[in-house]
Parts: C-alpha cells; sequence; structure tokens
C-alpha cells in the first residue's frame, strides 16, 4: 500500500516540475502578438538589426530593366515571369543607369557624364541624377539634367572598384512578375543582371510582406505608362 501511494506521489510531483514553467508563465501578462495585425515586436530594443545584404523580397528597378531574361532562365524554380515586345531594329527607348561601386563597399546610381566605358582614363567621374538602389526614378526624370546638387557627385577615379556600364533599352516590358511564394532566395537571378536593376532587399520591408492570399505574393513591376507606344503596332514580338 505504500508503494503505491508514493507512486502517485512521485507522478504528481514529476508533473508538477515538468510545468513548474508552463505555471510561472500562466500568470505573466499576455506577451502574444496578433500577427500580421500587430507588429510591435519591431519596437522591442532584442531585435538585430539586419545585415547588409540580406536575401530578402526580390525587387525589380523597372526603369533600368533591359529585358535580357537572365533572370527568367536562371531562375531553378520559374518564379519570375517576362513577356516582353522588341522596338525595330536600330531603336532604343533610353539607357539603364550607371551603378559605381567603390573601394569601401558603398554604391552610388546615376548617370556617368561622358563615355562611361573609359572611366579608367579618367582622373575623376561625375554622375548626375543619383538615385537609391531601391527607389524607382522615372525615365523622364533621368533624361532631363538634375539642378540640385544632392543628386550629383563626383568621385576620384582611386576610389572606384568597377562600374556598371550602361545599356541600351530596347523592349516594351509587357510583363515582369515575380512569385515571392515560389521563391528559393537563392539569388542567382540578382547575379547574372547585367544591370543589376534586379536585388534582394536587406531591409525590414524585404522581410514583412506576408500576406493571407498566396495570390497576393506575385509582384508586378512592369510600368506601361513608362512608354510612348505609338509605333508599338511596328514593333515585333519579342523572342
Amino acid at each position: 500500500m505504500d508503494k503505491y501511494i508514493r507512486n502517485i506521489y512521485r507522478g504528481v510531483y514529476t508533473v508538477l516540475v515538468g510545468m513548474r514553467v508552463t505555471i510561472k508563465q500562466f500568470f505573466e501578462p499576455n506577451v502574444t502578438h496578433q500577427y500580421p495585425y500587430e507588429h510591435d515586436f519591431e519596437k522591442k530594443r532584442n531585435v538585430r538589426e539586419i545585415p547588409k545584404g540580406y536575401r530578402g523580397q526580390l525587387y525589380n528597378r523597372i526603369e533600368d530593366c533591359i529585358g535580357c531574361k537572365k533572370c527568367e532562365m536562371i531562375c531553378p524554380v520559374d518564379c519570375i515571369t517576362i513577356t516582353g515586345t522588341k522596338l525595330p531594329k536600330g531603336e532604343q527607348l533610353w539607357d539603364s543607369m550607371n551603378i559605381v561601386h567603390l573601394k569601401d563597399g558603398r554604391e552610388v546610381i546615376g548617370i556617368i557624364e561622358g563615355d562611361d566605358k573609359k572611366i579608367k582614363s579618367e582622373a575623376s567621374v561625375t554622375l548626375t541624377n543619383i538615385t537609391s538602389r531601391l527607389g524607382p526614378q522615372e525615365v523622364i526624370d533621368r533624361l532631363e539634367p538634375s539642378g540640385v546638387e544632392s543628386r550629383t557627385q563626383t568621385l576620384s577615379s582611386d576610389e572606384i572598384s568597377r562600374v556598371v556600364t550602361r545599356n541600351p533599352v530596347v523592349f516594351y516590358l509587357d510583363q515582369f512578375d515575380i512569385d515571392m511564394s515560389l521563391c528559393m532566395y537563392c539569388g542567382l537571378c540578382t547575379e547574372v543582371c547585367p544591370t543589376e536593376c534586379l536585388v534582394m532587399k536587406d531591409s525590414l520591408e524585404g522581410i514583412e510582406y506576408s500576406k493571407f492570399d498566396r495570390s497576393d505574393l506575385i509582384f508586378q513591376f512592369d510600368k506601361q505608362e513608362m512608354y510612348n507606344k505609338s509605333d508599338a503596332s511596328t514593333a515585333e514580338a519579342a523572342d
């Protein structure tokens, strides 16, 4: 009989020991956040800074996309869909912007004055219409030289590591969709992009884009208002 009672005691005791943390937390204030309606966790001090180069949501600066489809071809999960219409031979819409990579790791995006292929022979380089990596810049804005001093910068050739040269845009992009519900965040598409207009956001916005409907994770980057399609009827369909 004593053995039977001891077994009951040990069983109850071990359960209470195992539930000690649970019982303690039962009397603590509620810390559950109703995500995604509440984002209070972003205000806490224990949230670590997102490292530079983090592979977050894909973003395409469509004004600089030349429609080469390299990103679509290299994607292992086919999450990128591109359709375009090619201009008649010899015609182009505009040039993509230059991206100047500096030796200290910084980047400057703008338009290099003069021939961007002869930078090494120049003592300094002047960029105009400077914009941010994720900031869209309308084509009409980049074609007109900006008079704002903050959007003009002169760099020494010794500071420059490499330069992404301008490329002609010869496609009307009718569709540029990225399905982030399929993306495996490998980053291959950003590595093959010749104009480096396709990037992965390394900000909180690049992490925080949850949706209730998977169809809302298909992001459309085409901007039909950029194109003056008066001559589109004479353009050839892209291969």
